[in-house]
């Protein structure tokens, strides 16, 4: 009587699936050292660099929010007073415009 389990793929054991996965990551060309290395350098200048360029754009965004924001407020409508001589016009503003829409 032949073996019932010999021809069903479903019923193969996990130690086969192991043993192929084995033989396939052996046919796999891996990259030297130098060549990993260098690939990682890569990468590592291309984050920083988007790094960067996020950076400037959030920054610019934040500014021209925060004016926006501080521009009706209290302390940048008062003589001598600008948007951003102080961090308090800032959060006085972002207070003012802010809070209600939170309902904080």
């Amino acid at each position: 009587m032949a073996d019932k389990n010999k021809n069903n793929p479903q019923k193969k054991g996990i130690g086969r699936r192991f043993k192929e996965m084995g033989s396939e990551l052996k046919k796999v060309t891996w990259p030297t050292f130098p060549t990993a290395l260098k690939n990682t350098g890569i990468v590592l200048l291309v984050v920083a660099v988007f790094l960067v360029i996020l950076l400037i754009f959030d920054t610019i965004l934040q500014f021209g929010v925060f004016r926006w924001l501080a521009w009706g407020g209290e302390e940048a409508t008062t003589p001598g007073a600008g948007a951003f001589e102080s961090i308090s016009a800032l959060y006085n503003a972002a207070t003012y415009y802010i809070r209600p829409i939170f309902n904080l």
